[in-house]
């Protein structure tokens, strides 16, 4: 549990740049600035190379996508309920 009383949820972010995805990082889910505060770098981040694709995803030995951002999201985050 966090300070606040919520579960830890890990999740890491990943990015393809030409063939595999490699993790870039580990967050927890649950902290909402952590959260906010990495989606909005990976924006940035896309405006410099929008060949670039991302995702988040859990840190499952196959993990499961929960978001993603890249040129046929035209830069904008999609979560897998939205997909």
């Amino acid at each position: 549990m966090t300070a606040s009383g919520a579960p830890i949820r890990p999740v890491q972010l990943q990015v393809n740049t030409a063939g595999a995805w490699k993790t870039v990082l580990h967050f927890n889910a649950s902290d909402d600035m952590a959260a906010a505060q990495v989606q909005e770098a990976v924006e940035v981040l896309y405006q410099v190379d929008q060949r670039t694709r991302w995702r988040i995803t859990t840190c499952d030995r196959v993990p499961l996508v929960l978001r993603h951002l890249g040129s046929h999201t035209y830069g904008v985050w999609i979560s897998r309920s939205e997909a």
